[in-house]
């Protein structure tokens, strides 16, 4: 007899330890002056931001590379455009500056979208501070819409990342900011700290990893798909359709571990305080989620 009938609903029960968020460079929301629809040119009522719009050739390009110091990233797809468009609002945070000097340092800050010298089908978005500032000076609010799909690869030395609708591979790197990904047809690679992590409906495989967050999926996987997910003090919410087939593992440390198994045939499965593991509709693919003290739930829709 297969065991899912014995183990339909698995629930795991031990103490939640709690985590302390530590404190963070960058403003958990950029000011308001940030707002992209605004007019161009440096805003006559907040002269430290300058607003900036550009059409980027995008033929032949089968990849981008984004790289940003500090800041807000915002990524997506629309289709029907023959170019991309980069849109970027530059902020000087530094006090006690006249307006002279805000316009001369906004002169020399600037975000740029140009063809790799090693790659000419990859696209680099990079930006460049005014010597005298340093990364704690300055903010970026960047918005790039692609006319088609490509591989993206995005790095952030602080601040939140969000990819919607997009054909390709993604990478993400940051810390301190929240990530969220949504409608990706691709592999998916999640990297922050402190921050949560937010995927939903990506076709390739996933791989979610940040401390002292919470960690929230909604995924379909392949046949051979893989997922996996780890925070520290967080909490890891999984849900994935009753039709997946996958070996899966459940592992917290010292905290709640809890699966409902309702309409997955399930077997080989093993279960102790914060551990479950078993082989879903005769396996395939694979899932490790993992928390140190988190609470992790897995779910089938």
């Amino acid at each position: 007899m297969p065991r899912a009938a014995f183990f339909s609903v698995v629930w795991v029960i031990l103490l939640l330890s709690s985590g302390i968020a530590c404190d963070v460079a960058v403003p958990a929301s950029l000011p308001s002056g940030a707002d992209l629809s605004a007019p161009d040119g440096i805003d006559p009522q907040s002269p430290n931001i300058e607003r900036s719009t550009k059409i980027v050739d995008f033929s032949d390009v089968r990849s981008i590379r984004l790289e940003l110091p500090v800041g807000r990233v915002s990524v997506t797809q629309s289709d029907g455009q023959a170019s991309a468009t980069l849109r970027v609002a530059e902020i000087i945070t530094r006090e006690g500056l006249n307006v002279e000097q805000l316009t001369d340092l906004l002169n020399q800050t600037r975000v740029t979208a140009e063809r790799a010298f090693v790659d000419d089908e990859r696209l680099d978005v990079e930006a460049t501070i005014a010597p005298e500032l340093s990364d704690e000076d300055v903010l970026f609010d960047v918005r790039l819409v692609v006319p088609t799909g490509a591989n993206l690869e995005v790095f952030v030395g602080n601040g939140p990342v969000e990819v919607v609708d997009l054909t390709g591979n993604v990478e993400i790197r940051t810390q301190n900011g929240a990530v969220e990904v949504s409608n990706v047809i691709g592999d998916v690679t999640t990297k922050t700290t402190q921050r949560t992590i937010a995927i939903t409906d990506v076709t390739g495989d996933v791989s979610a990893d940040t401390t002292e967050a919470d960690v929230d999926l909604r995924l379909d996987p392949g046949l051979d798909g893989r997922i996996s997910a780890s925070t520290t003090t967080g909490e890891i919410r999984l849900m994935v359709p009753k039709t997946t087939a996958a070996r899966v593992m459940l592992l917290s440390e010292n905290g709640t571990v809890s699966a409902n198994l309702n309409g997955f045939a399930v077997t080989d499965i093993s279960t102790s305080a914060g551990f479950l593991e078993g082989t879903l509709n005769g396996g395939g693919g694979a899932i490790e989620l993992k928390s140190l003290s988190g609470g992790i739930s897995f779910l089938g829709m």
